[in-house]
């Protein structure tokens, strides 16, 4: 009966599940993808979260407690993460610092800059662990090797840590050309010129430039403010995907993850896209937070004064996040661009005191910002007027996905500015708010085209507003709300509007094709 309905509503709406550019093969979990004249098709969106998706979190019995502080509590805290930084390694977790019911009122930045290490309250509703912030507007917690105190005015700017040449990759091979005229968006297969020197096991990066050929054919060469040509990003930055080689045959690589891009050798002129093995520097990794609320006062001034921000995670992987309530920061959270495979579940923030433009600005603040990789936010509650709930802002963004969160206030899920790649919105809620990825032109200092090869995937908004830019696809798929854009027949992305689809999730759908039904319990 429910595979009747499932197809008399498809009819209706003069799509067949064939058509869908994700669907079951027969009653799953096997997934069929569609792909396009050039070969591109819908990323496998499952390498998303902590572990690489589908990994639970670790726990330790080795805990250090913290109970009530009269007073400043930023050293007592301070302390007690310094103390499980020192213990030993034990399936690569050291402790968790325990925060007992309460209040701590703090003044300073907490900082792990340490692998291993857990912060747990006693929940983050009424009754549970709140870390009040005092003082001048600064960073609640940050997990980074180095940490600055005083930063919070600075989260739009790179990081000691992320300037520095310890946070780089070292080549560890010279670069091999890539042989294809186009590499698809969504494979996992590259050819290369030679693979000597390389192995399944090797870290390695996936690097094209961003060319004036490409900057042209995307018609971001000519953004013009008061007759002042903004730049939407400089030409030959470096465009780069880290992967590990899965497998070699012949000059043939397959990696583990799929690239969120396609790489068109037409437009890189005298430029090669290449491949090199790499060293990556030690992150920090497997570091939680859980269980308790960060309360900041009403914000001040305009979202380019200092405010107060909850959580910044930078130069780490293997980091999450459950249960957290957060009031009053400016970010909430935001994940660097040499970080990757974070968790974030049961987020909850509120914005009663709303940042106003001004003469100064008249931006908007962001609550989210993924400047990293496969970053996962689940079932996130997250509310306020006026912002970017969730906001992208440079090519390092790639393969990030929300899922079944809920989205209150008049603000917006846009990606901000430059070029990010592979976002999923699965199941997201904004009665009053918009789901936007377009151009956004000369907005600021010509942010341009902000997003390829995304997913909207069975949300539900006030507006919907995807746009197709030049060489690639956004699609949009069962989801409701008013259209801004509506399929003019010239590109298959639109699917089944105002219809949900089947499989309701797609990245759970993809987590179980991948590692079966352990992956999603």
């Amino acid at each position: 009966m429910k595979g009747a309905l499932l197809f008399s509503l498809i009819l209706a709406n003069g799509i067949f599940a064939a058509e869908l550019p994700v669907s079951f093969v027969g009653s799953g979990p096997e997934l069929k993808y569609l792909k396009t004249e050039r070969g591109d098709q819908v990323c496998d969106f499952s390498h998303a979260g902590y572990g690489g998706g589908g990994v639970a979190f670790p726990t330790s019995n080795n805990k250090k407690s913290v109970g009530s502080v009269t007073g400043d509590a930023s050293e007592a805290i301070q302390s007690a993460i310094n103390q499980v930084a020192s213990m030993p390694l034990v399936e690569g977790v050291r402790g968790t610092v325990e925060l007992a019911a309460g209040t701590y009122h703090c003044s300073k930045t907490l900082a792990i800059k340490t692998s291993g290490i857990i912060i747990k309250g006693a929940g983050s509703a009424a009754g549970g662990t709140v870390i009040k912030l005092t003082g001048k507007p600064h960073i609640a917690i940050m997990i980074a090797h180095e940490v600055t105190q005083g930063e919070g005015k600075d989260s739009r700017k790179k990081s000691k840590a992320e300037n520095s040449s310890e946070g780089k990759s070292r080549s560890a091979s010279k670069p091999t050309k890539i042989t294809n005229d186009y590499v698809p968006s969504g494979t996992t297969v590259i050819n290369v010129q030679s693979v000597s020197g390389l192995k399944p096991g090797d870290t390695i990066e996936i690097t094209r430039e961003a060319t004036k050929e490409w900057i042209r054919f995307m018609g971001m060469d000519n953004l013009m403010d008061g007759g002042k040509l903004e730049t939407w990003m400089k030409e030959d930055r470096q465009i780069t995907y880290v992967r590990k080689i899965k497998s070699i045959k012949g000059n043939q690589i397959t990696v583990d993850i799929p690239l969120t891009d396609c790489i068109d050798a037409k437009l890189l002129n005298k430029s090669v896209a290449t491949v090199t093995k790499v060293e990556q520097p030690k992150k920090i990794s497997r570091c939680g937070l859980e269980n308790f609320k960060i309360d900041a006062p009403n914000p001040v001034g305009d979202w380019r004064d200092a405010q107060n921000i909850g959580v910044i995670i930078n130069d780490a992987e293997d980091i999450w996040m459950k249960n957290v309530g957060m009031k009053n920061t400016f970010p909430d959270v935001q994940v660097g661009e040499d970080s990757r495979r974070v968790t974030v579940e049961a987020l909850k923030t509120e914005h009663p005191g709303e940042i106003k433009q001004s003469e100064k600005s008249n931006g908007y603040a962001s609550y989210v910002r993924l400047l990293g990789t496969q970053v996962l936010m689940n079932k996130c509650n997250i509310s306020g007027d006026n912002a970017f709930y969730i906001s992208t802002a440079n090519p390092a963004s790639q393969l990030n996905v929300i899922l079944n969160s809920t989205f209150s206030g008049n603000g917006s899920i846009e990606p901000h500015m430059t070029w990010s790649t592979g976002l999923l919105l699965d199941n997201c809620k904004l009665n009053q708010g918009e789901i936007s990825i377009r151009n956004r032109g000369k907005a600021g200092s010509g942010h341009g085209w902000t997003m390829g090869w995304s997913v909207v995937w069975n949300c539900s908004a006030k507006s919907i507003n995807v746009e197709q830019p030049p060489g690639a696809t956004n699609w949009c798929v069962g989801s409701s709300g008013k259209y801004e854009v509506e399929d003019k027949g010239k590109s298959a992305w639109l699917f089944m509007k105002g219809s949900s689809v089947t499989p309701s999730s797609l990245y759970v759908a993809q987590l179980a094709a991948r590692l079966g039904d352990k992956g999603t319990r």
